[in-house]
Parts: structure tokens; C-alpha cells; sequence
């Protein structure tokens, strides 16, 4: 089975949309497109502003160029899947309270027990979305389709 690594760095959106553009009883979609994943997420699952910090945070991890999209490319539905459970990383977004995060910051990345964990202020985000998230996580990072590059 061959990969491909994207040439460009990969790169994250958060959109917000209306529950109907989503699949059933799902509160994020993830779309992904040469490098690019795209967050579609339903309105009433995030907050804007909460969208806008994860967002630019993501974008100053990626701009590192230290990720790689790695996978078949005749498989476009392969985030789709159910995790593997490989376990080469792991990510997960989790809800906390408030006094929790620094004063006015809705998400914060920390690492914890070799897990990279996104701590979102819990009323910016809901319970589901931060499921859904980590279940996506545990496919993309944890089965290798988009892996960490460090210089050797």
C-alpha cells in the first residue's frame, strides 16, 4: 500500500454551520482535501469565539510544518472509519470549568499521560462536540493517517 505526504503544510479550518448541513445527530464533520481539514461544526455545538482560538491556535502548530497528511490516496473516506486503535498519538478535546484555564482563554493545548489534550472552556463547547472531536483524534493521530515530522 503506498502513501502520499502532502507538499504543503497541513492546515485546520473550524466553520461554523447549521445542524441540517450535518449528518444526523452529529455535531462536527470533518472534510479533508490535500492537506486540508476542514471542521464543519453546528452552530449550536461551539461558540464563535471559541472557533476563532482554536483556530488560530492550530494555525500556529501547523504553520510549523510539523505534521504530515500520510494515507492511501484511493481511500477518500477514510476519516469516515473507525479508529484501528493503533495508538501511534493521541489528541482529544475535553470540557473543563473556567478556573481551570488562564483568565480569558477558551482553549488551552497541554500534554498529559503522552496525550496531547485541547481543554476548552465547557461553555463555549459542548460534551458532544468534544466526543466527536476525540473519536476523530483517536482515528487521524492514533492510526497514523497524519503524522508528527521533527528534524532529525
Amino acid at each position: 500500500m503506498s502513501t502520499t505526504i502532502s507538499k504543503a503544510p497541513v492546515r485546520i479550518a473550524f466553520v461554523i454551520v447549521p445542524e441540517s448541513t450535518l449528518p444526523p445527530d452529529k455535531a462536527v464533520d470533518l472534510d479533508e482535501v490535500d492537506g486540508l481539514i476542514t471542521a464543519s461544526i453546528g452552530k449550536r455545538h461551539i461558540t464563535e469565539a471559541l472557533r476563532a482560538e482554536l483556530e488560530e491556535l492550530h494555525r500556529t502548530v501547523t504553520q510549523q510544518e510539523r505534521w504530515v497528511q500520510t494515507s492511501p490516496e484511493a481511500n477518500p473516506h477514510r476519516l469516515e472509519q473507525p479508529a484501528e486503535g493503533l495508538g501511534i498519538a493521541h489528541v482529544a478535546w475535553e470540557r473543563v470549568a473556567a478556573d481551570v484555564l488562564p483568565q480569558g482563554v477558551l482553549a488551552a493545548p497541554v500534554e498529559r499521560d503522552r496525550m496531547l489534550v485541547w481543554l476548552l472552556h465547557e461553555d463555549h463547547a459542548s460534551a458532544q462536540l468534544c466526543a466527536e472531536v476525540s473519536e476523530y483524534g483517536r482515528r487521524i493521530a492514533g492510526d497514523g493517517l497524519w503524522e508528527q515530522r521533527w528534524p532529525s
